[in-house]
């Protein structure tokens, strides 16, 4: 052993060491501190710009859920309106008396809790009609005969071949009505309108729920000026019944009342792009932030929908953000306080831990101290480590020559799995709108399904020699050609392919007998080069395959919804794949197609599997397998 580490002046020319409780108060302390002063800072401006994009959402959020639930309660009256009016342009309704009228009219608005009023004009402009009162009892309007010019006027102008028109609110006994008519139109029917009218005290009750699910105070304005849907409407309506809808400027909202007062907000660029303006609004001590968006179609003067809310509700997150950052501070000094303390008392079994190391690398181990132990238990184990690795040391030092041990810690290997390009046919299918099916399904459900569907594929799959790749969510990807080489892989998964269009055909006829509905797929086929073999980061790799065949079988899965035959199970595979695997008069040609993300058009095959969807009776109905 004559190699040591050199000493005297070679070993003064090192560069100078820093001890290890210095390093631990510059690291664990000071570093601490320099680290958590810049992240603190890049956080904030980061942290305020997110605060800001999340406000702008949360805008956003609010005004598509009370905008959604406001065009919900007006389009369930257009919409029965317009089938009333599409109804009574039938045959059925020519030789009605106005008392049958009626009746239909009555049932119809008993399945229509969101309209209270329906009514209709014969061809003299005679109105007609029934409305819900207060209890739930309906009642038949007073006929009208005497037809007010405005609303002569207004029918007149309702164009022909049009679904609906929306109107100004109108006055019924002392309660406002949103109202939309449509013209029949027909000559089978003495019936020449028909309406529907929504009461805003509706509005106003769903506006103060909107707002109290928000947090927030939400309201309705007609056009600029006038105010049609607010919480304390909701209650004035409750209560006389003669205010529905008031001119801004005699609302009892302060924050209402002062409108014309708000000044916009800078930050709020994202939700300003998606038509939602956001004021801002001084009331006494009160900062309130005010949001609103215009919506047409709803009669002759747009709509806003807004909201409106103070400010310090908003200001929670950015108090938090600046607790956090003192905080963070405060535990940047005290690391740094404590890195002094704790320094010199890890520095010390360390040091000694260090100098016994030094000997080690001398290879002197006759001469290495033993270090002692430590109260630090990972030092201490160290230690103890460290002392019997010296006792080997000095057992193997007696065995084993110094060369061979510097050989030894040299030495390195292993090697890892060579990847290779192969012809292979690969295979995706997909349930189709699956999402559909699982939505009535619960999560155990869902997934008793899915494990029971893949079971049946995948017995299909490797009963003619595929590899099931990765299952996505209710799709497979499968191949063949790897990792055995494979001469017939194209007709295998062709074969394949059949077999499970046949198990999914049987199994929706066991479905259609327990009154299930029928589980309809799209496989995609495609036979070319890809790189196969374990590709993946160090230490996690997969057995795969990767390449343009496998972009191109997934896009044929996928153009299966456009090329659908009406069978349980649409099969397409490029023309290659057919070609290989001798498809002959089962294969349908359906022509060349773009698809997505492939530089060329793919001849297209249409797989015609042997069983046919069959009809399954069920009580006294067929109910279809498809």
């Amino acid at each position: 052993m004559d190699t040591p580490i050199p000493d005297g002046p070679e070993r003064r020319r090192l560069p100078r060491k820093i001890a290890i409780r210095t390093l631990l108060a510059l690291s664990t302390g000071g570093l601490v501190l320099v680290a958590t002063v810049a992240v603190l800072w890049i956080a904030l401006g980061t942290s305020t710009r997110n605060t800001v994009e999340l406000l702008n959402d949360r805008i956003v959020l609010i005004l598509d859920g009370i905008e959604s639930e406001v065009r919900d309660r007006l389009d369930a009256g257009a919409g029965l309106v317009d089938g009333i009016a599409s109804e009574m342009r039938t045959d059925h309704f020519r030789a009605a008396t106005p008392s049958e009228v009626t009746d239909m009219l009555t049932v119809v608005l008993a399945t229509a809790p969101d309209v209270e009023v329906l009514l209709y004009w014969d061809r003299e402009l005679r109105r007609r009609g029934v409305f819900r009162d207060a209890q739930g009892i309906y009642k038949q309007l007073p006929a009208e005969t005497e037809l007010d010019p405005r609303l002569r006027n207004r029918l007149a102008s309702v164009p022909a071949g049009t679904p609906h028109v929306w109107g100004d609110p109108v006055v019924e006994n002392g309660t406002t009505f949103l109202n939309v008519v449509a013209r029949v139109d027909s000559d089978a029917s003495d019936v020449a309108f028909v309406g529907a009218a929504v009461s805003l005290q509706q509005f106003s009750r769903l506006v103060a729920s909107i707002g109290r699910s928000y947090d927030a105070t939400a309201f309705i304005l007609y056009g600029e000026t006038h105010l049609l849907a607010h919480p304390d409407l909701a209650a004035a309506a409750g209560g006389s019944g003669t205010h529905a809808i008031i001119p801004v400027t005699e609302s009892k909202d302060p924050v209402i009342l002062n409108l014309d007062k708000a000044q916009p907000v800078a930050f709020t660029e994202t939700a300003r792009k998606k038509g939602v303006e956001v004021e801002r609004l001084d009331v006494g001590d009160e900062r309130y932030l005010i949001l609103y968006r215009w919506v047409l179609g709803y009669g002759e003067r747009p709509l806003a929908i807004g909201a409106y809310y103070r400010q310090e509700q908003l200001g929670e997150s950015l108090q938090r953000l600046m607790m956090s950052g003192i905080a963070g501070l405060v535990v940047a000094v005290l690391a740094v306080i404590a890195a002094l303390f704790i320094g010199g008392f890890v520095s010390r079994p360390v040091r000694r831990l260090a100098e016994s190391a030094v000997a080690v690398s001398r290879l002197e181990m006759k001469t290495v101290p033993r270090p002692a132990g430590s109260p630090i238990a990972e030092i201490d184990d160290q230690a103890r480590a460290f002392n019997m690795m010296l006792d080997g040391l000095r057992v193997f030092e007696t065995y084993v020559p110094r060369q061979l041990v510097q050989r030894l810690i040299a030495l390195s290997g292993g090697e890892g799995v060579t990847s290779e390009t192969r012809e292979v046919t690969v295979m995706f299918t997909d349930i189709a709108s699956f999402t559909m099916i699982s939505d009535r399904m619960g999560a155990e459900e869902t997934a008793a399904f899915l494990n029971r569907h893949f079971g049946l594929l995948a017995e299909c799959i490797t009963g003619e020699g595929g590899s099931i790749d990765k299952y996505i969510g209710d799709a497979i990807m499968a191949f063949w050609g790897a990792p055995d080489r494979m001469d017939d892989h194209a007709a295998r998964a062709v074969a394949a392919a059949r077999r499970i269009a046949d198990t999914i055909t049987r199994d929706n006829e066991r479905r259609a007998r327990k009154g299930l509905q029928p589980v309809r797929m799209r496989i995609g086929l495609h036979t070319g080069p890809a790189v196969v073999g374990n590709i993946g980061a160090p230490g996690r790799v997969n057995y795969t395959i990767v390449g343009d065949t496998v972009n191109v079988a997934q896009r044929l899965e996928s153009l299966g919804h456009k090329l659908d035959a009406g069978a349980d199970v649409t099969v397409l595979m490029s023309a290659t794949t057919a070609r290989l695997a001798g498809v002959g008069p089962d294969g349908e040609n359906v022509g060349e197609h773009d698809l997505a993300g492939v530089p060329y058009k793919v001849p297209v095959v249409r797989l015609h599997t042997h069983l046919q969807p069959q009809a399954v009776a069920i009580g006294k109905a067929a109910v279809p397998a498809r």
